[in-house]
C-alpha cells in the first residue's frame, strides 16, 4: 500500500529511514523481507539469501521511494526539494529545460518572469538551469544564465559538484571558461568523489583528458592532486605529492567507484612514466581494488601487455584475471582446480564477465564464458557505476564503447532489453549517454522494445514490434517491471513519444491505432501536454484526429 508523504518532508529524514531499513534488511528481519519483495524489481533474487549481502544503500532508497509512489529515488528526492508552490515547481523545471536545450529566447522570458529561480534545484541529479546548460554544452545559454546573476559555485545535490565540475568532465572548454571569467572556484575540493575540479578534468578512466583544459586550471589556481598528476604522467608533481604526504602513494579513490590506487589509475591511463615513477617510490603491486583486480590484473584486462610485463618483472603475482586476459593456460588451470565454479553465477569471479566487458577484447570474453561466466549476470552494486542493480555486461560493454565485446555478448545471448535499477537505463541507453553512437547503433539492431524504438525514432522497427505483440501500441508503461525515469506509469508509446517530441513516432503510432484520448493522472489531454511544450506540429496531429472517449488513466 502507497505511503503518504508529511505536508513538508524532510529529505534528512528519510535518508535515515533508508539507513535504518538496510540495517533490517542486512539482519533479515521478516517485515523488511516482504517490503524488499513488494517494492523492490529485484526482490525475489535478494530476498532467496538468508541475509541480501549485496542489497546497497541505493536498494534501500529505491524501496523507500517505491513505497511512497515514487520510480526512483531521485525522483523522491527532486519532489522534496522542490519549490513549495506548483506554478514555481512548473516554472523552475521550465527554466532548467530552456537552459539544457539552449533555448535562449524562451530562457530569457522565464528569468525575466521568474528571477527568483535562475538557482532552483530540481529534476535528474537535482542540479540548477546552469548545471543542465553544462549538460547539454550550450556556451549561450551559460553566459545568458551567469549574466543574469546565476550562481557559478553552487553545487548540485546528487554530486556535490559545481557546474565546472562537469564542463570540465566533459571537456566543453569554451564553457570552463566562461565559468573561470564569472568566479567559479577552479579547485573545487568538497565533492562527493574527492577529486576536485582537476581530477574531474583527468582522472576518471573513461575521460581523455583535454590538455588545453587542465593548463587552464592550472594557470588559473589550481593544483595537481595525486591522481589528477598519475593520469597526466606530471612526474614532477607525483614526486613532490609523495615527499610531503608519503601515505598519498597509497591513497584509495575513495569516492569512485572501483576505489582505485594511484598505480591501477597509470595503468588504466596508458601514462608509463606516471607507473615508474609510482614504482620507483614503492607503490604496493598487490593492492586491490573494489573489484579485487591488483594493478596487474587491471593491465592484462586493459589490453596493455608492455605494462603488465613491467609490473611482473616487478615481482607482481599472477592471479585468475590476469592469467584469463594473459592466456596463461597452466595458471588458468592450476587455479581453477582450486575452484572450479569460481567464475559460474554466485562464484568468486562470477562477475569478472563484467569487468571484462569494460575494456578486455571479445577473445577474453570468449574465455570466460567457455569457462562458466553469465553474459547476463547482475554486476555487484559495490562495483556497478552508480551502485545499480542489474548493470550487465552489455551495459559495461556500453558505456565503454567496447564494441569487441558488445559484439560477443550479443553473440552469446546478452540481453538487450535489461534495464538497471537506478537509471533504468537500456544497453543502448548507456552507450547513448557515453556518446558512442556506433556502439548504440549495434545493439539496436537486435530486438529491442517499442521504448527504446520510439526514443531512437526506428520506425521499422515499431512495425515489426507490433506485428509480434499488437497490444504494445496501447500498453501503459506500469506493465512494465522497469521505464525510463523520464517517463510515468500512465504513459502509453504514444504519450511517450509526445513527451520526446518525436513527430513521426506520433505520426505513425496515431495511424496505428493509438489511443490520443488517454489523460494524464491529473486530467490533462495529450494535446494540452503537447501544447504545454509548444509543439505545435504534433498538437495538430492530435487535433485532427477524430474524437474518441476520453480515458483517464488511474491505479
Amino acid at each position: 500500500m502507497k505511503k503518504q508523504l508529511p505536508v513538508r518532508p524532510n529529505l534528512e529524514q528519510l535518508k535515515k529511514q533508508a539507513k535504518a531499513y538496510l540495517a533490517e534488511v542486512k539482519v533479515g528481519a521478516a517485515d523488511a523481507i516482504n517490503r524488499l519483495l513488494e517494492h523492490h524489481p529485484q526482490g525475489q533474487g535478494f530476498a532467496k539469501t538468508p541475509t541480501p549481502y549485496q542489497f546497497t544503500l541505493a536498494d534501500a532508497q529505491l524501496v523507500v521511494a517505491c513505497e511512497y509512489g515514487f520510480a526512483s529515488w531521485p525522483k523522491l528526492r527532486a519532489h522534496v526539494l522542490q519549490p513549495e508552490s506548483g506554478a514555481s515547481v512548473q516554472a523552475a523545471a521550465e527554466i532548467r529545460e530552456a537552459a539544457g536545450q539552449g533555448d535562449l529566447p524562451r530562457l530569457e522570458t522565464l528569468l525575466q518572469a521568474h528571477p527568483e529561480l535562475i538557482n532552483e534545484v530540481g529534476g535528474s541529479g537535482v542540479r540548477t538551469a546552469l548545471h543542465q546548460a553544462v549538460f547539454g554544452n550550450k556556451p549561450e545559454a551559460v553566459e545568458l544564465l551567469l549574466n543574469h546573476g546565476a550562481n557559478p559555485n553552487i553545487r548540485c545535490e546528487g554530486d556535490n559538484a559545481y557546474p565546472l565540475h562537469f564542463a570540465v568532465e566533459k571537456n566543453h572548454f569554451p564553457i570552463v571558461k566562461l565559468l573561470i571569467e564569472h568566479g567559479a572556484d577552479p579547485i573545487g575540493e568538497g565533492d562527493y568523489h574527492e577529486l576536485g575540479v582537476i581530477g574531474w578534468a583527468t582522472a576518471w578512466d573513461y575521460l581523455d583528458s583535454d590538455k588545453e583544459t587542465v593548463d587552464y586550471l592550472l594557470a588559473h589556481g589550481a593544483q595537481h592532486n595525486i591522481f589528477s598528476a598519475v593520469a597526466t604522467g606530471a612526474t614532477e608533481a607525483i614526486q613532490r605529492i609523495v615527499s610531503l604526504f608519503p601515505e598519498q602513494l597509497e591513497r584509495r579513490m575513495n569516492g569512485t567507484k572501483m576505489r582505485r590506487f594511484p598505480l591501477h589509475l597509470a595503468v588504466i591511463k596508458k601514462q608509463s612514466s606516471s607507473l615508474q615513477a609510482l614504482l620507483d617510490l614503492g607503490a604496493n603491486l598487490e593492492s586491490l581494488d573494489e573489484a579485487g583486480f591488483t594493478p596487474l590484473d587491471q593491465a592484462a584486462f586493459s589490453g596493455e601487455i608492455g605494462v603488465a610485463q613491467t609490473l611482473l618483472n616487478h615481482g607482481a603475482k599472477v592471479r585468475l584475471p590476469a592469467a584469463i586476459a594473459l592466456n596463461r593456460t597452466q595458471d588458468i588451470q592450476r587455479l581453477l582446480m582450486r575452484d572450479p565454479d569460481t567464475l559460474k553465477p554466485n562464484g568468486r569471479w562470477a562477475t569478472l564477465i563484467v569487468r571484462a566487458a569494460e575494456s578486455a577484447n571479445g577473445s577474453v570474453i570468449e574465455q570466460l564464458i567457455r569457462y562458466g561466466a553469465d553474459v547476463n549476470v547482475s554486476d555487484n552494486p559495490t562495483t556497478s557505476i552508480d551502485s545499480t542493480w542489474g548493470y550487465t555486461p552489455l551495459h559495461a560493454a556500453a558505456f565503454r564503447g567496447n564494441m569487441s565485446a558488445v559484439e560477443t555478448l550479443i553473440q552469446h545471448g546478452a540481453d538487450v532489453q535489461r534495464r538497471e535499477t537506478k537509471w533504468h537505463g537500456t544497453p543502448a541507453g548507456w552507450a547513448n549517454y557515453a556518446g558512442h553512437t556506433a556502439v548504440r547503433d549495434r545493439i539496436l539492431l537486435e530486438p529491442v522494445s517499442i521504448i527504446d524504438a520510439i526514443e531512437y525514432s526506428l520506425l521499422l522497427r515499431m512495425e515489426s514490434i507490433s506485428q509480434e505483440d499488437p497490444e504494445a501500441i496501447n500498453r501503459h508503461f506500469e506493465k512494465y517491471s522497469l521505464f525510463p525515469l523520464y517517463a510515468e506509469g500512465w504513459f502509453t508509446p504514444l504519450a511517450f513519444a509526445i513527451a520526446l517530441n518525436k513527430l513521426e513516432a506520433v505520426r505513425w503510432l496515431m495511424e496505428h491505432g493509438a489511443d490520443a484520448s488517454l489523460r494524464s493522472r491529473e486530467g490533462k489531454s495529450l494535446s494540452d501536454i503537447a501544447k504545454s511544450k509548444n509543439l505545435s506540429a504534433i498538437v495538430e496531429l492530435l487535433e485532427n484526429k477524430p474524437a474518441g472517449n476520453a480515458k483517464q488513466f488511474s491505479i
